[in-house]
């Protein structure tokens, strides 16, 4: 698996971060997406989007920061 994340401003409550878990044909397989000024995480277990866009222009993450914060969730 892959994992990458992103973030966005979301107003009045923060940056958003969006993760995403991967095969290894970018193929997404869940996505979460996490507000930690506000402790707001949603999980989305199965994702209408299934195939990552601009992979490049995402951050790296990694299997141990997904998998923490979609039990949070």
């Amino acid at each position: 698996m892959k994992y990458f994340k992103i973030s966005q401003v979301v107003p009045g409550k923060g940056n958003a971060w969006t993760y995403y878990e991967t095969d290894d044909s970018l193929s997404i397989q869940r996505i979460l997406t996490h507000i930690p000024e506000v402790n707001e995480t949603k999980l989305f277990a199965t994702p209408k989007i299934k195939t990552l866009f601009q992979p490049e222009r995402l951050m790296k993450s990694n299997e141990d920061e997904f998998i923490a914060l979609w039990n949070k969730g």
